[in-house]
């Protein structure tokens, strides 16, 4: 006789998940920098020079002397000319003197005193143009004042745009288990 077989089917359980990636957008946007040179500043100033003027050399070779430089003057000339006067008597008495000398010493003597004229004061015999000009500068005085950079940056932030990532997770299949009768018919009156 043939027995009733129970059979028994299971299926497991399936879960199913579907995601969506995060997604992450990042702007930077660029910063100002605001730059501002400040020009430098230059100071350059000179003191007033001087001037030395001299003319005493093209004065004095022209004639115009002062009362200090004309007694000057006068007193050289008159000491050379009583020195010159000393020397031309000592050497008049000597040629008196030696008598030994043939001829007639005094009669010499007046002979070259005829075309004797006086000695006039000295005068320049050219115009000197001995103007001495001289200059003395002042140094210069340089200042420099840098100017110098300013800055002042203006930083901006940066702008995100983030979507969360998801996950959906669902039962794709529930478990089961059949269980059926197989073969002959069962009494079920029991």
């Amino acid at each position: 006789m043939q027995l009733a077989r129970i059979q028994m089917q299971s299926s497991p359980a399936q879960i199913g998940f579907t995601t969506r990636n995060a997604f992450l957008e990042m702007q930077q946007p660029q910063a100002e920098m605001n730059l501002r040179q400040e020009p430098a500043t230059l100071q350059i100033s000179q003191d007033a020079g001087v001037l030395f003027i001299d003319s005493s050399r093209a004065r004095e070779s022209s004639g115009l002397r002062s009362s200090m430089q004309f007694s000057d003057e006068n007193y050289q000339f008159s000491k050379q000319q009583l020195l010159d006067a000393i020397a031309r008597i000592s050497q008049e008495g000597d040629s008196m003197r030696a008598i030994e000398n043939p001829g007639n010493a005094i009669a010499a003597l007046a002979f070259d005193k005829i075309g004797i004229s006086p000695t006039p004061l000295s005068t320049p015999s050219s115009l000197d143009e001995g103007v001495d000009v001289t200059y003395q500068a002042k140094p210069v005085e340089i200042h420099v004042k840098r100017g110098g950079m300013k800055m002042d940056p203006v930083y901006r932030p940066p702008i995100y745009k983030y979507k969360p990532g998801d996950v959906n997770v669902y039962m794709k299949q529930y478990q089961q288990l059949r269980i059926e009768v197989v073969g002959l018919n069962m009494d079920q009156s029991l």
